[in-house]
């Protein structure tokens, strides 16, 4: 097998394009800010390359985005590793909006609807968003769209009615299904409404279409002694792995700035991909680091890298078939 430079961006594009297409077979894998794509047909293009989302900030907590590919140092557990592309664009969301519709929900019909207005609020033209409603078992409301109003009306059918109980996991796991269907042009978010109150169905089979949709979690907690930061699902794990956040209910000027402010930090961030040097396909997880480089003349201003922890591997013998 040939051995590829990536130092020529248009052949890296090619070659992703390639891949991607080829992943519509058996052996494509893409995990968590991660993508790596393999095939077993007679035209086979390895590419073990890991592709990486993060934000940068100043000291004043403005969003920077003048760094250059030499300003960046990205190392993966503690191996520095060799950057084959670099880029910046701020991009649309692929939304998809998760509302707990179970029982103990119900008291906080007014903060939901509060909710739906915001979110409604802070989509941009170019932005999809989706509406699934969840308590026994997660409901798609609205399919995916770009018009606010269809947002609105989707999350006001949704939140008609509060019973049963809460089925977190299932309605991670359909919401991070459908990501999986975005352009590569949309940064994927799941935005998580619920009181945590309670969790059912099956844990693991969500968290893993999470790290394949490359989706990040984001979750408001309904509620002053909210569960969502410590339930058994681990959110909170699961947020922060994908670089996202929890953030609790608060009155509605509060809330809608810290909502504002998470989504235009999953919307302008940088992309990094890279080959890693450890070859072993042993399903370990891998630590990923982001630093601005000392010899960068933006070192002196704080900044500060925002970044997923790393990513799951997949195991050598997934990818044989």
């Amino acid at each position: 097998m040939k051995s590829w430079s990536f130092e020529n961006p248009c052949l890296l594009r090619s070659l992703l394009v390639l891949a991607s297409a080829l992943s519509l077979g058996p052996g494509a894998f893409a995990q968590s800010g991660t993508n790596f794509i393999t095939s077993n047909h007679a035209l086979k293009v390895d590419v073990d390359l890991v592709t990486l989302s993060f934000s940068v900030k100043d000291k004043n907590r403005r969003y920077v985005g003048n760094l250059s590919k030499e300003d960046v140092v990205l190392l993966e557990d503690e191996i520095l590793q060799e950057i084959a592309y670099f880029e910046f664009e701020p991009m649309p969301v692929s939304l998809v909006v998760l509302v707990d519709t179970s029982e103990s929900t119900g008291p906080f019909a007014k903060e939901i609807e509060t909710i739906s207005r915001i979110v409604s609020d802070l989509l941009y033209p170019a932005d999809e968003a989706a509406v699934i409603a969840f308590s026994d078992a997660p409901f798609l409301f609205q399919e995916f769209t770009h018009n606010r109003n269809g947002v609105s009306t989707g999350l006001e059918r949704a939140c008609q009615k509060f019973s049963g109980a809460t089925n977190i996991n299932d309605s991670i796991y359909l919401a991070a299904k459908k990501l999986k269907s975005a352009g590569s042009d949309y940064r994927k978010v799941i935005l998580l409404v619920s009181d945590g109150m309670g969790n059912r169905g099956e844990r693991d089979r969500a968290l893993k279409e999470l790290r394949a949709s490359g989706a990040t979690l984001v979750g408001i907690g309904l509620g002053l002694t909210s569960r969502l930061f410590r339930g058994a699902v681990s959110l909170s794990q699961w947020a922060k792995e994908t670089g996202g956040n929890l953030l609790l209910y608060s009155p509605r000027p509060d809330l809608k700035r810290e909502l504002r402010a998470t989504l235009e930090q999953i919307r302008s961030q940088y992309s990094v991909g890279y080959v890693s040097t450890n070859r072993n396909k042993d399903g370990r997880f891998r630590r990923l680091r982001v630093e601005i480089s000392r010899s960068s003349p933006l070192a002196p201003n704080c900044l500060i890298i925002q970044n997923p922890e790393g990513y799951f591997v997949p195991e050598q013998s997934l990818l044989n078939y």
